[in-house]
């Protein structure tokens, strides 16, 4: 399996649904984001968004639904009408958390393709195990830096 990356970012499985919302509450601060190598994921938008714009993305695949804040570093059109939305998290934790929970969207995706492709079920668990010895030492990190002063 190889990992789609859309200019250094993960990108979000379009087969596991995120909501994504405008955040008044969230402070951009892009001094510690790196510029280099993967700062965030990309994810399809009905929308144009401006850059630097705050967003809550809410990914439902475990309950309670995870929830990070984040800021927008690029929107491009794609073929469909819709839009490439790269988010970026400058906080180290809701980046880990970010990652973390793309790793499961991803692992889910796995169970569904295995499920259609090969007709075996497999628990989460089941699923988890098999994504992670096959594939997890190839799952792209992100790269967050703080600048020197």
């Amino acid at each position: 399996m190889t990992f789609d990356v859309d200019q250094g970012y993960i990108r979000h499985p379009t087969d596991i649904p995120a909501k994504i919302a405008l955040c008044s509450d969230y402070g951009v601060s892009r001094n510690t984001c790196s510029e280099s190598g993967v700062v965030g994921i990309s994810i399809v938008t009905h929308e144009f968004f401006s850059i630097d714009t705050a967003l809550d993305i809410t990914i439902s695949i475990s309950d309670p639904a995870f929830t990070a804040s984040g800021h927008v570093a690029w929107c491009i059109p794609d073929r469909n009408g819709h839009y490439r939305t790269g988010i970026v998290f400058d906080d180290p934790e809701t980046a880990y958390g970010v990652r973390m929970i793309e790793q499961i969207c991803y692992i889910e995706q796995y169970r569904q393709q295995i499920q259609k492709q090969e007709g075996r079920t497999l628990s989460q668990a089941d699923a988890a195990e098999e994504w992670i010895s096959r594939f997890a030492k190839d799952f792209p990190s992100f790269s967050l830096t703080t600048p020197a002063v």
